[in-house]
């Protein structure tokens, strides 16, 4: 029995020194894994930048590796260090892939790098029963692009508009709106903002100041000014609104700027849509006599107020004299009055004098003798003196037709 239990003994210990030393020599000839590094950026603020590490390991070998002690140090092209990282290592069984992965939250100082260089050092090796060990040193590095970073962000979305208000002697007052949509996952500041107008001709007509403002990630933010325009912008055919300025991006940390431009065409102001108030606040009234020789002598005043804080120029000032008959009416004279300055905040008194022949007042065929009352209509355009842009306004007056106004 004793015998048996000693040819075991022996024949255990020479089945463990051969396969040990077939191991052994496996061992000696161990491929190296082929790795694959790669860095991903999964997410960025205006704080931080947070990095996913990947490393793949394929064991080519018949037996398991180890990979352990991975330490991964990431530098700027400066030398500046903004990383230190230990990934969990691990286990690769025989053929096959694993891939071990850390992530690690970056700040940059300062600048903004061009590139980072990634260092990874560690170990790998073979373990059999506890007994037999082998270890490589690990050790290489990997240099990641930081151009596309800064171009991946979108630029903000920018819309212009200007709603024209007051006009006084001086020009236009108008308020500036820009409505500013940051599309991107971090906060944008918007400064040195400057806006100016422009006519179809390039000459500027127009500028608003406005102030910067911080655009957080994903929202829109409303900016407004106030501005100024040139009264010759009422004769132009088109504005075009220039904003110029600067954008801030605010990266893991660091602030790099980028410039910004954006145009926008514009309508040019309608002075109706200007006047605080249309002056159309008139009055139209007949001193009139009549006599057989000279006919009818209408002298005509016309009062009209103008509320706004700008002189106004009346101009094409027609009149148009009817004769009324119960609802039946038929023209009888046709002249103009010459133009007239309208004063600012004030009532302006307007006075011409029309002659109506008899021939023309003389009854007609369904008329009576005498006409029941005259119809005065006066048209005429409003403008700005030297400017092209005009309103119109028309007012109505009747005048008692009196037998005492006639003389012989």
């Amino acid at each position: 029995m004793k015998k048996l239990i000693v040819i075991i003994l022996v024949s255990a210990t020479i089945l463990n020194i051969v396969a040990g030393a077939f191991i052994f020599l496996d061992i000696q000839v161990m491929s190296v894994p082929e790795t694959n590094l790669t860095i991903e950026l999964i997410n960025i603020t205006a704080d931080e930048a947070i990095l996913q590490t990947n490393l793949m390991v394929n064991n080519q070998n018949s037996f398991s590796i180890y990979v352990q002690n991975l330490t991964m140090v990431t530098v700027t092209d400066n030398g500046d260090v903004i990383n230190n990282l230990f990934i969990k290592g691990g286990e690769t069984k025989a053929h096959e892939n694993k891939t071990f992965t850390a992530t690690a939250s970056i700040r940059f100082n300062g600048s903004f790098p061009d590139q980072l260089t990634s260092r990874i050092t560690g170990t790998f090796g073979t373990m059999f029963l506890g007994i037999i060990k082998k270890t490589f040193p690990l050790k290489f590095s990997m240099v990641t692009s930081l151009h596309n970073i800064i171009t991946q962000f979108a630029l903000p979305q920018v819309h212009l508009a200007a709603n024209f208000s007051e006009i006084t002697p001086e020009g236009i007052n108008f308020t500036g709106t820009i409505e500013i949509t940051n599309p991107n996952t971090i906060d944008l500041e918007i400064e040195n903002l400057s806006a100016n107008i422009e006519t179809e001709t390039g000459v500027q007509v127009g500028a608003v100041t406005l102030q910067g403002k911080m655009i957080p990630a994903k929202t829109t933010q409303q900016l407004t000014g106030s501005g100024w325009l040139l009264l010759k912008a009422l004769d132009a055919k088109t504005l075009q609104m220039t904003l110029t300025g600067s954008i801030i991006l605010y990266v893991a940390g660091i602030r790099k700027s980028m410039n910004l431009s954006v145009s926008a065409d514009l309508i040019p102001p309608r002075l109706e849509r200007l006047l605080s108030d249309i002056p159309t606040e008139a009055s139209l009234t007949g001193n009139y006599r009549y006599s057989l020789k000279g006919g009818l002598h209408d002298q005509i005043t016309f009062k009209i107020k103008n509320p706004n804080k700008i002189t106004l120029l009346a101009t094409d000032i027609t009149v148009k004299i009817y004769r009324v008959d119960g609802n039946k009416t038929r023209q009888i004279s046709n002249g103009t009055l010459p133009d007239g300055i309208i004063a600012q905040q004030n009532t302006t008194v307007l006075q011409g004098d029309m002659v109506i022949p008899l021939t023309k007042l003389w009854p007609r065929l369904g008329e009576r003798f005498i006409p029941d009352q005259l119809q005065v209509v006066l048209r005429a355009n409003i403008t700005i003196q030297g400017f092209n842009q005009t309103i119109w306004i028309g007012v109505i007056g009747y005048q008692e037709f009196l037998l005492h106004r006639f003389s012989g």
